[in-house]
């Protein structure tokens, strides 16, 4: 069985077709694959910032705590507990 020099060519145009969308999606890969290693290190970098920021805040909170009455604010307050802490 032989196939007829249209056949043949068809059969060459498809191939070269996929090879094309091949190449495309190899291409397009790559630059997501950039592209995520950018956003991972920028998320990474935002956590540590993250991290140092939430120990500053409890540092900030563990010395300001002590001098700070635990009093809920007056809107919350009900009939058994006074308005004024002071």
């Amino acid at each position: 069985m032989s196939q007829s020099p249209q056949s043949h060519g068809n059969e060459q145009h498809r191939i070269d077709q996929l090879e094309e969308s091949a190449g495309y999606a190899d291409r397009n890969i790559e630059i997501l694959s950039a592209e995520i290693a950018q956003i991972n290190k920028a998320v990474m970098g935002l956590t540590r910032r993250f991290a140092q920021i939430e120990a500053r805040l409890s540092e900030i909170n563990d010395r300001a705590g002590d001098d700070v009455p635990n009093v809920p604010p007056p809107h919350s307050a009900g009939p058994d507990i006074p308005k004024d802490p002071l």
